[in-house]
């Protein structure tokens, strides 16, 4: 990736002002729990526990990070090539460095929205652990801490699934349908086998986080229970749905910036993984115009270029060129022969 460093500073920020938040509130929520309901706690203050945890969690994310997002990955890999060996190639692309900071934000949205989803049956383990109590005019604290801190235990979990998809995109490997199958009318499917892990669990995410946070904040407290929603209490539950993942986006962003100072070792081994698997290197090629489309709706043999282009197209349109150009190497010959006869005729 990029060598400009410049493109952490926001991460780094995003990391401190929004992790510090969440921490603060955990801190001072819990800071009314009895030590005495957590056995394991001997006499240590609960909130001050929970902090030393959260401080923990960073270098166990990265140690997590450094033991399995390869080994699983490759895991993907050959599951991907096991599924889609039949009307897929695999390959190789040699895919742009740039990423920037809003990059790396955007990378963590996925396993945090996955995290406050499927984390809601911790809850009630972690009250029954830690007595929680929001200070009075805070009450909806009370849930938003329950489910930033099931959040954040499940995410070691979620990480598991979506880190190999980070090491899977990074490396550039993709799948694409072989040859013979663009000779059936369907479009030519070019997917990166990352993004085919992580479609797959972050449509999970999408679906079921809002539900959820509408059934966990919304219906089980108020319309369930028959109360009547004021604006404060409407507007509380909805910073609180849009604030959770945010929080546990905070806590990723440390993983994600180990990620990306270990490119080098991470592309060169999945290349390595991927080659063996049967995978070439393909070439990028540039998106042309359509410049014009027949009355049936189907595009001129000048209408565009292809997208992706295989070791075989490459090695075929290498030696069309070669024969183009011999053959008008020929016809200058030849030319050239016709104006030597005629000059020798007039003479």
């Amino acid at each position: 990736m990029s060598d400009n460093k410049g493109r952490f500073f926001i991460p780094i920020l995003f990391f401190i002002a929004i992790g510090g938040t969440a921490a603060f509130i955990i801190y001072y929520v819990t800071s009314g729990a009895i030590s005495s309901n957590i056995m394991f706690l001997s006499q240590m203050n609960a909130a001050d526990f929970v902090l030393i945890l959260l401080a923990a969690s960073i270098p166990i994310l990265i140690l997590e990070y450094s033991i399995f997002a390869i080994p699983l990955a490759g895991v993907f890999l050959i599951v991907n090539r096991f599924l889609k060996a039949a009307s897929y190639e695999m390959n190789i692309m040699n895919i742009g460095r740039v990423f920037h900071g809003r990059h790396m934000i955007r990378r963590a949205a996925a396993p945090a929205l996955f995290s406050v989803a499927s984390s809601d049956m911790l809850r009630g383990i972690i009250e029954n652990a830690v007595y929680v109590s929001a200070p009075t005019g805070y009450e909806f604290l009370h849930d938003a801490t329950l489910s930033l801190m099931a959040a954040l235990l499940f995410m070691p979990l979620a990480l598991l699934i979506f880190m190999p998809t980070w090491v899977l995109n990074d490396s550039g490997i993709v799948t694409h349908l072989k040859e013979n199958k663009l000779e059936i009318r369907q479009c030519p499917d070019t997917q990166g086998v990352g993004r085919w892990v992580s479609s797959i669990f972050g449509g999970y995410a999408l679906i079921a986080f809002p539900i959820t946070m509408i059934n966990t904040h919304l219906y089980e407290p108020y319309i369930a229970e028959g109360v009547s929603l004021t604006i404060r209490q409407l507007l509380n539950a909805s910073l609180l749905i849009l604030g959770l993942p945010l929080f546990v986006m905070a806590f990723i962003m440390p993983v994600i910036l180990f990620n990306e100072r270990s490119q080098h070792r991470v592309r060169t081994k999945m290349a390595a993984l991927a080659t063996r698997l049967g995978a070439t290197i393909i070439k990028k090629e540039k998106i042309e115009k359509v410049t014009r489309i027949t009355s049936e709706g189907i595009l001129t043999e000048e209408g565009g270029k292809e997208i992706i282009s295989t070791a075989k197209t490459i090695r075929a349109s290498k030696t069309e060129r070669e024969v183009v150009s011999s053959r008008k190497a020929i016809s200058k010959k030849k030319d050239g022969k016709k104006k030597v006869t005629k000059k020798k005729k007039k003479t």
